[in-house]
């Protein structure tokens, strides 16, 4: 998200375009693309704490590194450097999680990540916007979102790799009795999921498989289109300076905290995923449609980008516990997950492209909101016709 906040200053420094600075926002996912599956099965079959330390620390020095650049090359290559470092971290994560949660606690699990996102937008926002305004050492703010906000990763890596327990049986915090039974329930549910889905190969080409693959790209176009899009968005809703824009993008992530927190011990607690995926995604692309349509009053729009935001993660625990159901292995995760790239590299290269061509926003917000709203009701459609589970057993 700190590139979205300091583009709204980057783009007019480096001359980009709408479309070049979407290309640039979507390259990434190159990076992201050619690591993703070797770097998911080394966290599969490796040290998970290692891997995922090394991957925080990797992605924190290469973010930091983009407040160096000074040409439109450099964002591109830089870009893509920071895909590579980031390659197999969520995937990496899921994996990680299906070794500690059962089945009917993995929502809360996965709500966990998913609060992460509008977490990072509600604090970043107002420290992007002050650093906005600070010319340290000359640089402009920009360059100094960059250098400050990369820090944080790669501190959180090495605590990672010095305190992260890999399995129940290493974490001294448990009783034996307790991780005992942990560990015999996942390979209980392990054992019991559908022989179908750990078929080897022929999963890959199985139509419930490739729902969920196609389902988890057009959501991706959708969140990333709107979160590396949403402060030039705004400004050019309010024609606010820079910080005051910042500041003001992080107003529609107040609900998505809330929402993502509450949709995934909701789902939990009901044992239900099918409508607490479906529901925040239809509602995700109804507030983008919303938007265009109350686009001539700034705050009735702005409402209904805040609508939008309730479900920009709030139906991510409920799609990866019915995928982890049936598609735990590192290589199918990855799949799903590497199909989310594409829909990463699609959003911001869409929005840019028809922001130029049309000047204005409203048809990219149309195009994500068609994008999202169809991704929620496949969820419906693989739920009832693919025999997936919309539920979770006690």
């Amino acid at each position: 998200m700190n590139l979205s906040f300091a583009a709204l200053d980057m783009t007019r420094d480096l001359r980009l375009s709408p479309s070049m600075y979407g290309f640039g926002a979507g390259v990434f996912f190159w990076g992201y693309l050619l690591c993703e599956i070797p770097a998911a099965r080394l966290v599969e079959r490796r040290s998970a704490s290692f891997w995922l330390g090394w991957m925080l620390i990797a992605w924190g020095c290469a973010a930091t590194l983009m407040g160096t650049i000074s040409t439109v090359a450099e964002f591109y290559v830089y870009r893509v450097v920071l895909g590579i470092a980031e390659a197999g971290f969520f995937p990496g994560i899921l994996i990680y999680l299906s070794r500690w949660f059962p089945q009917a606690d993995r929502g809360r699990a996965v709500g966990a990540l998913a609060v992460g996102l509008p977490a990072a937008n509600l604090l970043g926002a107002p420290l992007s916007s002050w650093l906005l305004a600070q010319t340290w050492l000359h640089l402009p703010g920009w360059r100094w979102v960059f250098i400050t906000e990369g820090i944080p990763s790669v501190i959180a890596g090495v605590l990672v790799i010095l305190f992260l327990k890999n399995r129940p049986c290493e974490a001294q915090w448990l009783t034996k009795n307790e991780h005992q039974w942990l560990e015999r329930t996942l390979a209980q549910e392990q054992a019991a999921r559908p022989a179908a889905a750990a078929g080897g190969t022929r999963t890959y080409l199985q139509g419930s498989f490739l729902l969920l693959v196609l389902i988890w790209f057009l959501d991706n176009v959708g969140v990333y289109g709107f979160n590396l899009w949403l402060p030039m968005i705004l400004r050019g809703l309010t024609g606010y300076s820079s910080s005051a824009v910042v500041f003001l993008s992080a107003a529609p992530f107040v609900g998505a905290l809330i929402a993502a927190g509450v949709v995934s011990l909701s789902s939990d607690r009901r044992k239900e995923r099918m409508w607490h995926t479906a529901l925040p995604m239809i509602i995700f692309g109804s507030g983008m449609a919303l938007s265009v349509v109350l686009h001539q009053n700034l705050w009735w729009s702005l409402g209904a980008l805040s609508i939008a935001a309730l479900g920009l993660t709030s139906g991510t625990p409920g799609f990866w516990a019915i995928t982890m159901s049936s598609y735990a292995g590192s290589t199918h995760v990855a799949i799903i997950t590497s199909a989310g790239a594409l829909g990463g590299m699609a959003g911001p290269m869409l929005v840019g492209y028809l922001r130029e061509s049309r000047g204005d926003f409203f048809g990219s917000l149309a195009a994500l909101s068609f994008c999202v709203v169809l991704a929620g009701c496949l969820v419906l459609v693989l739920c009832r016709r693919q025999s997936l589970p919309t539920s979770t057993p006690d």
